[in-house]
Formats: C-alpha cells, structure tokens, sequence
C-alpha cells in the first residue's frame, strides 16, 4: 500500500523579502496518516530520511463504560442513559470523550486510562506504530494499552529517543466511611488506576527497547525522558533527583491521611493527585509542567546497546529560595555532537528579597555547568530548544509587548556568549524556532495574524542566514499543486539535507454514524525536500505562482498548537 503522495511545492516571492527574491522550491511529500490514529505531527529527521513522528487520537479505543464517569458523559454531549450495548457515539461525542480521558486531562483515576499519544516513525516507505510499553502496537488503545509515548530525537545511527509512561493497572481499597447516627455504616470498596512509574526516558534502535531509570522513584516512581542523542551516544534529557519541599509535604500529609481508618483512598492515589496539579498548574498562559520531584538535565553517556556507562546532572540557575516550596528543575532539549546540551532552567527574577518570580529561562549544559543565555529582566521566560555542531544554539524568550505577552526568536553561540534575536514576519509576532541545522537554516512556527488578540494564527518558516534580507520564509508562500489544501502550521525540524519536516493542517469531510456529513480540521505531517531551484516559478506544469489563504483557528488548532510547541518546557509535545 502506497502511503505517501508527492507533488511539487512552487517557489513564489517571499511575503517579506525586502528585495523581492525568490526562495528555495521544495518537493512534498505527504506522509498519509495511519487508519488506527486522527492525527500525526512531525518531530525530527536525520540524514538518511528516517523521521520522528507524534500520533494523536486513537480512532478505535476499547472504551469500559463501567468506568466512564457521568461527569465524563455529561461533558462530551453523552446522554448519561446511554448503553454502549444498545446505543452508539456519534464522531463527534467519540473525539470529545477521547479528549477528557487523556492523561494530561484526565484528574480521576477511578476513571478508565486509556493511550492517546503514540510515538511513530516513518521510514521513507510507511508509518509505524511501534508497541513499545503497550501490549499491541498500531495505536490500540485500551484499559491494557494505556502507554503514552514519543519519539523526540535520534541520530544519524538511526537510534531513537523519547518518553513513554507506564501503562496503567487497576487496584481496589475498601473502606469503611465515617457513622452517621444510629446505622452501622457499610463498607465501601473504589476502584482505581494505578502505575509503576510516571514516565521513562526510552532508547529505541527498532527492535530493542531500554529504559533508563531515574536515581529518585519514591511513591510515583519517578520520572525521567530523554530529548535527543547525537553520534557518540551521548544523550539529553531529565530525571528526578529530590522530592521537591512542596513533594515532601504531599506525601507526609498523605501518609498522615491514609493511616485514618475511615480514609478513602491509597498513598499512591493521593499523592497522583498532587502531582496532577502540579503538572497542570499555569503562570499566565504558561503550563508549568511541575512535578512532586526536582527534575535535573541530565546527560548519560550510553553504549551501543543503550545501556548506561555513566551520567552526569545539571543544578537549576538559581538555588531555591527558603520560602519557595516548589520544584526547582532543570530540562536538556538538545545536545550536539561537541557534548554541549541546551535547555531550561528554574531561576528567579529580580533582587527583591521580600518577593520573588519564578520563571523557566533558556540554559546551555557544559562540562558541569548551566549558564544562562541572558540575564537581562526584559524577558521573562524562554527556553532554548536545539544546538547545531558549531556550537549555535536557537530557542526563544517572553517579552511584554503592547500588554500582551510575545515570544521572540534568539540565535545565542555558547563560545562567545553572543546573544542575537532573529527575524520575525511582523514586530510582536510571536515566533518559536524548534531547529537549526550545521548551515545555520532555523525552522519553527511564528504568528502571521496581526490582530492584538493573545490567540493568532501560526504558520511554519525557514529562515536562511546566507540571505538574511529575506526574513523568516512562510512555507506557506512556497506551496503549490496538489498541496494547496494543507496549511503548514509548524517546521518540526531540518536535517543536514536541508530537509524539512512540517506539520500542516487540512480540512476533511467526515462521515457520522447516521449518515450525516461535516468538516473539521485535522493535522498531517510532510516532508520537504529543496529541489535546487531558486527560479520563482509556480507549478511545474503551468508555471503558475500560488496564493495560498490561511487556515482558520479552530479548537483542534490550537490544540495542535499547544502540541507542537508545548512543551517549550518539554519540547515538541512535551515544551510550555
């Protein structure tokens, strides 16, 4: 089965290129999403054309009613008398519930856990789910395949690296609630879902699978990830190294609770739950990715085999405070093939010792030292995001711009500490660059939309710093042919090809259980691949330049976008 389709992506004159020249033509090739998911967005891409991709939304997930909640139903259009033997979802109703059981959504583990993020890789030919920590593979989806994973980096051996979760299991407690007058209460057993470890880094060569285990793991297990992996085996990510202060106090309080013979829940459930809110809480728009631990960037030096010969930790910028209780942690993004990683760390801004800000800042990771990009107050938040082997690293920083709050591209080179902000398609335009290659091309997303709205639409760029007059390059502009109804969102990643790998999104018709049609946008992943011709023609068939029109945002946009650059504190799926 054939699953990709090519066409030719027409060079046309740059929106913002002050000297009118033309840029670079790509050829497309449009990697078709497999049957079993709704959604896959690009991650990276080596030099022998293997790409990392994210999975969304299983289209088959074995759904167990008895341990949907009527808070579940309620909230995706369900009639709360609905019989799964006798009724049947709608689509929509399916995509709605999927949403809530999501384990970044989901607060309930008496609810049913189910996978909804898969890692995926394409291999010039097809797509494949691998089963990882699942029993199946394909993107099954179930109370036994509730495994979330990613790829998030791999290197020129083809050897992939990411995070994945432990599946859930289910346990029970039966307790006995407090009397309430004359009646002798009844004992009362919950069920709930339970799992070894909160997450794993994992090192993948395609058929072996290794995890590598953080050095604290109490109550939850632990957590750790690893982001990328470069020619030595050498590779970057975090761990948890502490209980953070505010970690200490959840699991005392929750050992103090559970002792009551009238306590309703388990030590582990209890702290989860903390560890659920920690994860979710925000600063502004900004999704902290908290945790009950200290995480550290972390680089292991592994073996051919993906085991780990040693490692070394990385302290946050700054040194917690007395009165701050809060996880004080460091993330590694990146690491190039000199050994130097870059990330994000925890630190403080301003001297005031009566008030303090928190805040994640970009940090580079070298020879047993974090250093920041730059301490200067104006910006308040940022990550960098990757590093090239001459030792240039990319990334972004938050700076108050009209009253709302814009993220601005920097290229910063950890050898002479120059710190340089790029281009953006307009002043205050939103831009996050996600890679830069060893020719110095970036490639990210960045607001097209000039409304002072805090939502704006994004569209994928390639920036050339050989041709610096034309500005950040819509890869929009560039599309032609049969590729005129994708919409490019974000640039993933570029290789040393100078290879693109983009998510786009796409309206398709969908087709309901009762026979009723509707549109809505889903994302897809392509691959671009420059041609060598600067010519600025259109179409190779009738040399025609396209102009192409934006996709409108809608609910699945931006929750593509906060995929796609989400994790700017855990990059690609998991950066905030």
């Amino acid at each position: 089965m054939k699953l990709f389709k090519t066409c030719l992506l027409a060079a046309s004159v740059a929106a913002l290129a002050s000297n009118g020249a033309a840029a670079q033509s790509y050829n497309v090739t449009i990697l078709e999403t497999p049957s079993s998911v709704k959604n896959v967005l690009g991650s990276k891409i080596n030099d022998q054309g293997l790409v990392n991709l994210t999975a969304h939304a299983p289209l088959n997930a074995e759904l167990d009613f008895d341990l949907i909640l009527p808070s579940f139903l309620s909230n995706s259009g369900i009639p709360l008398d609905f019989d799964p033997a006798e009724d049947t979802l709608t689509l929509q109703q399916y995509d709605r519930l999927i949403l809530l059981l999501a384990d970044k959504q989901n607060q309930l583990t008496e609810a049913q856990r189910i996978a909804t993020t898969f890692a995926a890789s394409y291999n010039g030919q097809m797509i494949e789910l691998p089963a990882l920590l699942n029993t199946e593979g394909n993107g099954a989806s179930s109370s036994e395949n509730s495994s979330d994973s990613q790829f998030l980096g791999l290197n020129q051996n083809n050897i992939q690296v990411g995070i994945a979760s432990a599946p859930y299991y289910r346990t029970e407690i039966t307790y006995t609630p407090p009397a309430s007058g004359d009646e002798e209460p009844t004992p009362v057993t919950k069920n709930f879902a339970q799992r070894d470890f909160t997450s794993r880094g994992i090192w993948y060569d395609g058929n072996q699978l290794k995890l590598i285990a953080p050095t604290e793991q109490e109550v939850l297990g632990g957590e750790s990830a690893l982001f990328d992996i470069n020619e030595h085996n050498v590779a970057a990510g975090y761990m948890s190294v502490a209980l953070a202060p505010q970690g200490v106090d959840r699991v005392t309080g929750c050992q103090e609770y559970v002792e009551d013979e009238n306590a309703n829940t388990t030590l582990y459930n209890c702290v989860w739950l903390g560890w659920f809110n920690a994860q979710s809480s925000t600063v502004g728009s900004m999704r902290q990715n908290l945790s009950i631990y200290d995480m550290h960037a972390t680089i292991w030096q592994l073996d051919a085999q993906g085991e780990v010969i040693s490692f070394e930790s990385y302290e946050p910028l700054s040194p917690r405070r007395e009165d701050d209780d809060e996880a004080m942690s460091t993330y590694a993004y990146a690491i190039n093939n000199n050994d130097i990683a870059v990330g994000q760390s925890w630190t403080y801004l301003g001297d005031n010792v009566d008030f303090f800000f928190r805040t994640k800042m970009p940090a580079i990771f070298v020879n047993g030292e974090t250093r920041p990009v730059t301490t200067d107050n104006q910006y308040t938040w940022g990550s960098a995001t990757d590093i090239n082997n001459n030792d240039i690293a990319v990334g972004f920083v938050y700076k108050t711009i009209q009253g709302y709050g814009r993220s601005l591209p920097f290229t910063f080179n950890v050898n002479t500490n120059e710190f340089e902000l790029l281009p953006q398609f307009f002043a205050s335009s939103s831009t996050f660059p996600t890679a830069i290659n060893d020719n110095g091309f970036v490639v990210g997303r960045g607001e097209i939309d000039y409304s002072l709205d805090s939502i704006r639409r994004q569209a994928g760029f390639v920036y050339d710093p050989s041709a610096p007059e034309k500005g950040l390059q819509n890869l929009n502009d560039l599309v032609g042919c049969s590729a005129t109804d994708y919409f490019i969102v974000a640039a993933d990643d570029i290789n040393e090809n100078n290879e693109i790998v983009a998510t786009a999104i796409r309206k398709v018709e969908r087709v309901d259980v009762d026979g009723s049609t509707y549109e809505e946008d889903q994302l897809f992943s392509l691959l671009l691949t420059p041609t060598g011709d600067d010519s600025g023609l259109g179409c190779s068939d009738n040399n025609e330049t396209i102009e192409r029109q934006g996709a409108a945002t809608s609910p699945l946009s931006l929750i593509a976008m906060l995929l796609i650059g989400g994790l700017i504190t855990v990059r690609r799926k998991f950066l905030a």
